[in-house]
């Protein structure tokens, strides 16, 4: 459990540092503007590299927390994954490139918001 806390607190610290972050001057910015990423790659690479074992085919959790279908900022994201805090195994940019993880990202937002428990007629007293 402390873990988890520990883990809310990094994801938590990571978008507010990200939020806090000085906005760039037009002269300033980057003349490449990352890719948006495309989600039918993203989701080949989610599987072929095993993300699924722990975060689900949909990114609903399981052993790992949800990251899905609101994943974090693509920032934060690949930080994230780059640097994970816990039991997460270390994915560096020379086994997995930003470009994969921008697919990656594309396809967790992909995934479509679960229906209201209320509307589960299954799940109803």
């Amino acid at each position: 459990m402390k873990a988890w806390i520990l883990l809310a607190a990094l994801v938590l610290a990571t978008a507010v540092a990200a939020a806090q972050a000085p906005s760039q001057t037009p002269s300033q910015t980057s003349p490449q503007t990352p890719p948006a990423g495309n989600a039918d790659t993203g989701k080949k690479l989610f599987v072929s590299f095993g993300c699924w074992t722990c975060h689900g085919y949909e990114g609903q959790g399981g052993a790992g927390p949800r990251i899905a279908p609101r994943p974090l900022p693509l920032a934060a994201f690949t930080a994230y994954v780059r640097q994970p805090p816990d039991r997460m195994p270390l994915y560096p940019a020379r086994l997995v490139s930003d470009e994969d993880l921008g697919h990656m990202h594309a396809y967790l937002q992909s995934r479509p918001v679960p229906p209201p428990i209320e509307s589960i007629p299954l799940l109803q007293p």
